[in-house]
C-alpha cells in the first residue's frame, strides 16, 4: 500500500511525486505507520490515516512533535480541540492525553517525531536509509 506525496520545487516550480515505501503497518483501523529512523533519543515516523480513521485517546511519556504533510486532522486534548491542515505543526507534551481523527475526505499524512524513541514501536522499525 503506497501513498503519493506531492512536493513543489522552489527552483523549478515543478511538482514532484514521491511514492512512499511499502513498510506500512496498521495500528488501528485505517491508521498506518512507517518508522523512518530512530536512535535512543529520537524517532521519526510517518502516519497515514484514512478518512474517518481515529487514533483513540491515549498518553505516553514521550514528547511528540510533528507536521501535517497532507489532509486535515482533528486533535482532541483535555484542554480542547483543533483542526490542523496541511503544513501546520503540533507539539504534544509528555503524558498529555490526546486523540486524533481524520476529518477530511482524503488520506492524511503526518510526520511524527518522538523523544525519546518509542520503545514499544521498535518491532516495526526498519534501519534508516542513511546512518552516519
Amino acid at each position: 500500500m503506497g501513498a503519493k506525496l506531492k512536493y513543489s520545487s522552489t527552483s523549478t516550480q515543478e511538482s514532484v511525486d514521491i511514492w512512499l515505501n511499502q513498510f506500512w503497518e496498521e495500528l488501528f483501523p485505517g491508521v498506518y505507520r512507517c518508522i523512518l529512523a530512530h536512535n535512543p533519543t529520537i524517532m521519526l515516523m510517518l502516519v497515514r490515516m484514512a478518512p474517518g480513521a481515529i487514533v483513540p485517546m491515549h498518553k505516553h511519556i514521550h514528547l511528540q512533535a510533528g507536521i501535517l504533510l497532507e489532509g486535515s486532522l482533528l486533535f482532541k486534548t483535555e484542554s480542547g480541540e483543533r483542526v490542523l491542515r496541511e503544513g501546520e505543526s503540533y507539539l504534544i507534551k509528555s503524558f498529555e492525553p490526546h486523540e486524533v481523527e481524520n476529518v477530511g475526505d482524503e488520506d492524511a499524512i503526518a510526520l511524527d517525531i518522538f523523544t525519546p524513541r518509542r520503545e514499544d514501536y521498535l518491532s516495526a522499525a526498519r534501519p534508516p536509509d542513511l546512518n552516519i
